[in-house]
């Protein structure tokens, strides 16, 4: 089974998104910086701070440029992607599957990822543990896909076979999850394809 537009495109649209928004907060930062420069030059240094806040706003300018390249990515991919849901499918699907995905990301992640351990000289320390580490990164990357006909779960394969077996582990509970949140569609039991675990369901 292959991952549709929506699922092939959506980490990269948020991944876009947070660096255009870091980019024009940078900017903004750097406004900021350049005006005060510009209300504390001292007579003595005028041509040290004219420098730097020339090369202040070329820079600011630049990152400016930057995010609006950053942002026009995601809205030309989301433009193609609500042109398809309006041909094929509908706008409300497209915003289930966002929300859906979110709270997917959220079922899934595991909260507790360090653990006290006490030293020889009987100091605790905190461990980070690095196999739910490991897990909580594959599985912030899955997308919940809901169509007219289907709702796609793709989860990518954490690398360990300890995450694995954690995963696996919560398959029935991932399941009721999906199900619960599409109660008109059937969901399979889960298959894996390569490094994907898909959860697929029809409707009834």
């Amino acid at each position: 089974m292959k991952r549709t537009f929506f699922q092939k495109t959506f980490n990269l649209n948020v991944t876009l998104l947070v660096l255009s928004s870091l980019c024009f907060f940078l900017k903004f930062s750097l406004s900021l910086l350049i005006q005060l420069l510009e209300t504390s030059r001292l007579a003595a240094a005028y041509d040290v701070f004219s420098f730097i806040s020339e090369k202040l706003s070329l820079l600011a300018h630049y990152i400016q440029l930057g995010a609006l390249c950053l942002v026009l990515i995601p809205i030309f991919l989301i433009g193609i992607e609500l042109i398809q849901r309006l041909t094929k499918d509908s706008l409300w699907n497209y915003v289930k599957s966002v929300y859906q995905t979110f709270r997917m990301r959220q079922f899934l992640k595991q909260e507790k990822q360090s653990e006290p351990i006490i030293t020889v000289e009987n100091q605790t320390v905190t461990r980070f543990n690095p196999i739910l580490k490991g897990f909580n990164q594959a599985v912030s990357k899955c997308t919940v896909d809901v169509r007219k006909e289907s709702v796609n779960l793709f989860i990518k394969m954490p690398r360990t076979q300890q995450a694995q077996k954690l995963l696996k582990e919560m398959e029935g509970h991932i399941k009721e999850e999906i199900a619960s949140r599409n109660p008109s569609y059937y969901f399979s039991s889960a298959h894996r394809v390569k490094q994907t675990l898909c959860f697929t369901g029809t409707k009834r």
